[in-house]
């Protein structure tokens, strides 16, 4: 929500200037503003959980790869 649509919606009241219209437009402006934010901490939840898997992938490619240098040395011993 944005400041000209509060104008807007304000305007097609009929008292637009009432403090029981600001304070319902305010509210529903703290609202939007708190589904705002939890939709930005779940994106960011979910990207530091991509970045963590991406993470465990790679270390366990490096597992199996230091696996097979291991199991290769073993047998020229």
């Amino acid at each position: 929500m944005t400041s000209e649509r509060i104008k807007e919606i304000q305007e097609q009241t009929a008292y637009p200037e009432s403090v029981s219209v600001q304070q319902a437009l305010l509210q529903v402006w703290n609202e939007c503003e708190q589904e705002q934010l939890a939709i930005q901490r779940v994106s960011q939840r979910s990207e530091l959980l991509n970045g963590f898997r991406d993470w465990l992938i790679d270390e366990r490619k490096n597992i199996h790869f230091y696996r097979h240098l291991i199991d290769d040395y073993l047998k020229t011993i």
